[in-house]
């Protein structure tokens, strides 16, 4: 039986918003899946007569995919961004920023992380967030997506609790695949300062991949003073530490342009993956 058909667009499987978050689920065309009768798993005996659940050769990798999209954290309002291509460049730098995206998804592994920054409203998240959906449900690849302001509560709370930083900070220093958007939003003491740079350190030591979005610009991209004058730049948000290692991790990317919500709307509808 081949999985898929027009209602999921040959995918296996339909996205839609349900509370925060954008969530996955399987299509019908996939739980009437005759290799495994809907179930997911068979039952299979291998050559020495010893028997064990295999996933479904059929339909178990579209099932996998699908809990790792839903297990990214992805938000609602990005339920229609599925692959890099739903982002439409307005601007000659974003040309450049879809092109290292694209070949980011295609070469995974091979190819570091991307940092992009510029102003609000010009498509960072939209791909980010295109990659690693992307990732999750063509090619089976564990992400993780965090804004960093939500980060930063969610360990303020922890701390209030006594729970271990660990236990929030694991599942991102584990992840094959992390976006931290927004990155230097909102005023960090020293304490979540340290935690970042916790944070970023282990995943560099790691050899994981990281995403970043930032309305901050890195100090090398400032071509003139009076540009200086005018904006924060990262290092001072994030301090030279960080930025040290995210040079190594990240393609730095400047995107220019105007912003998006004041002129109109710049998303697609994913075609089939």
């Amino acid at each position: 039986m081949e999985i898929g058909c027009e209602r999921c667009y040959g995918n296996g499987y339909l996205v839609e918003k349900r509370g925060n978050l954008a969530v996955s689920r399987i299509c019908e065309c996939v739980t009437r899946c005759s290799g495994c009768s809907g179930r997911g798993v068979n039952i299979v005996k291998d050559k020495k007569g010893y028997t064990y659940i295999a996933a479904c050769r059929t339909c178990g990798v579209i099932r996998r995919n699908v809990n790792l999209y839903n297990l990214a954290g992805i938000p609602a309002k990005y339920s229609h961004v599925l692959q890099v291509d739903t982002f439409q460049p307005k601007h000659e730098t974003h040309k450049y920023a879809l092109k290292y995206a694209k070949e980011f998804v295609q070469m995974y592994p091979d190819k570091r992380g991307f940092l992009l920054m510029g102003k609000a409203g010009l498509g960072k998240t939209h791909l980010a967030i295109g990659a690693i959906s992307e990732l999750t449900l063509k090619y089976g690849v564990r992400c993780l997506f965090k804004d960093f302001f939500f980060l930063l509560s969610e360990l303020k709370e922890a701390y209030s609790l006594g729970t271990p930083e660990n236990e929030v900070l694991l599942p991102l220093i584990e992840t094959e695949v992390l976006v931290i958007d927004e990155l230097g939003k909102g005023k960090t003491n020293e304490w979540e300062l340290n935690i970042l740079d916790q944070l970023i350190s282990k995943r560099y030591n790691a050899s994981k991949t990281t995403l970043i979005t930032t309305n901050y610009i890195a100090r090398d991209f400032v071509t003139h003073q009076e540009e200086y004058e005018d904006r924060e730049i990262l290092e001072e948000r994030v301090g030279a530490r960080i930025a040290s290692r995210l040079y190594e991790m990240c393609e730095f990317i400047y995107m220019e342009g105007k912003d998006f919500r004041k002129t109109g709307k710049r998303v697609l509808k994913s075609p089939k993956l």
